[in-house]
């Protein structure tokens, strides 16, 4: 019997790709598909004999790090709690999360980013991005608002807007952030990663931040902070946030657990303007009611009791490794086609390119070797106006990092 032919794995978007009439044109806009897909590479399974598997895209975390032992004993223990004294049922309106999941919150990022708040300044997501759709659709009146985005930046918070029919404008970033005198004018929303810029990993300077600030409050627009791993600071003091005492009725700011613990959890929060809090609630209850309660419960017991501040400690000495073998070799190996940014925080490294040179391809011929690894491109909205390289080390340990960059070093 002759073997059966594996028919070749399909393009999640086929082109050309003509959508249904009875489809909102909205959610088949391409641009809309394209941010929501940046981290797909167009292939997934091993190229046969090329190698270990080597992922250098940023954002991504080591699950090999995680406590998986601390957290399934306080998540038992939580269970055992529910099963003693089982939830009542009620009403979810007004459900904006977990107290002491909030209280938790509001003491872990006075400690590790100084942003002081309460409880009830706080909402529970599910993750990062569903804070960015639910700001999106509490803020944005659509084809009214304008929201300004950083260029590069992240595409899936531009999606959350983009999807809520926002008037989205690219605003460029250079070394000290995003430019504040390129933002337009009338402008009601602006969203930054101010600590550690994705993905060229700068810190907004403080005259930037000063500036940023002093413009939302004469236009009377509102700062969305997307502080996705401010938890992770290498050298010097931590960066204030720059949701303040005094910018709390201007600053949106978005945290997640997906860095410091693990993007399965799917957990995340908003602190937000009490002013807006009852609407982002309703958004919130309008899209799942809550987030899982036993999950909730078992990260507030997890941060109670001081496993996140010891996990933090140790994985932000794994990483301090990673990134410092991760420069030495980008100065040693490639001085003449890369110039790597200083970078104090996070999890990756952008390197510029120091000469003009097709790094898609580079990025193509080093994904048939397992090595995933991406370029500026993808990270801008409009046509690039910058080359390099961004390298994540949150999934690649000491030995992945060293084989990746002599996967690299022979393809450039």
């Amino acid at each position: 019997m002759a073997p059966k032919q594996r028919r070749p794995a399909r393009e999640r978007f086929p082109a050309p790709y003509t959508p249904d009439p009875r489809l909102n044109s909205l959610w088949s806009r391409p641009e809309l598909a394209r941010t929501l897909d940046f981290w797909h590479d167009g292939r997934h399974a091993k190229a046969p004999g090329a190698g270990a598997f080597l992922d250098f895209r940023p954002a991504l975390v080591d699950p090999r790090l995680f406590p998986f032992e601390i957290f399934r004993r306080v998540s038992a223990r939580q269970l055992r709690r529910m099963e003693l004294k089982p939830p009542a049922f009620k009403s979810p309106q007004g459900n904006q999360g977990h107290f002491p999941l909030r209280t938790a919150i509001a003491t872990h990022i006075g400690i590790s980013r100084a942003v002081v708040c309460e409880p009830d300044d706080v909402l529970v997501t599910a993750g990062a991005q569903q804070g960015f759709d639910i700001l999106a659709r509490v803020l944005v009146t659509p084809g009214v608002t304008t929201v300004a985005v950083e260029d590069p930046g992240y595409p899936p918070m531009r999606a959350a807007f983009l999807a809520a029919g926002a008037k989205v404008v690219a605003v460029p970033v250079d070394a000290q952030g995003l430019v504040v005198d390129a933002l337009p004018t009338p402008v009601q929303v602006v969203c930054v990663c101010p600590s550690h810029q994705f993905p060229f990993g700068v810190s907004m300077s403080a005259q930037r931040r000063a500036a940023l600030l002093g413009f939302a409050r004469k236009h009377g627009a509102v700062i969305v902070e997307d502080d996705y791993d401010g938890e992770f600071r290498y050298d010097g003091t931590p960066l204030q946030a720059l949701r303040s005492t005094a910018t709390a009725d201007d600053v949106f700011y978005v945290g997640t657990f997906s860095k410091c613990m693990l993007p399965a959890l799917r957990l995340g929060f908003v602190v937000a303007p009490q002013w807006a809090m009852r609407a982002l609630i309703t958004a919130k209850n309008c899209l799942d009611w809550h987030c899982p309660t036993l999950t909730q419960m078992a990260v507030a017991r997890f941060i109670a009791d001081g496993h996140l501040a010891r996990h933090v400690r140790k994985l932000r000495g794994v990483y301090g490794k990673r990134r410092d073998l991760l420069g030495e070799i980008l100065r040693s190996d490639f001085p003449e086609e890369l110039s790597p940014m200083q970078s104090h925080y996070g999890m990756h490294v952008a390197a510029f390119s120091t000469q003009s040179r097709r790094l898609e391809r580079v990025t193509d011929r080093l994904l048939g070797m397992n090595v995933h690894l991406h370029s500026f491109e993808r990270y801008f909205s409009g046509a690039p106006t910058s080359e390099g390289l961004i390298f994540g080390y949150g999934a690649a340990d000491l030995q992945e990092i060293e084989q990746g960059l002599k996967a690299l070093r022979r393809v450039l």
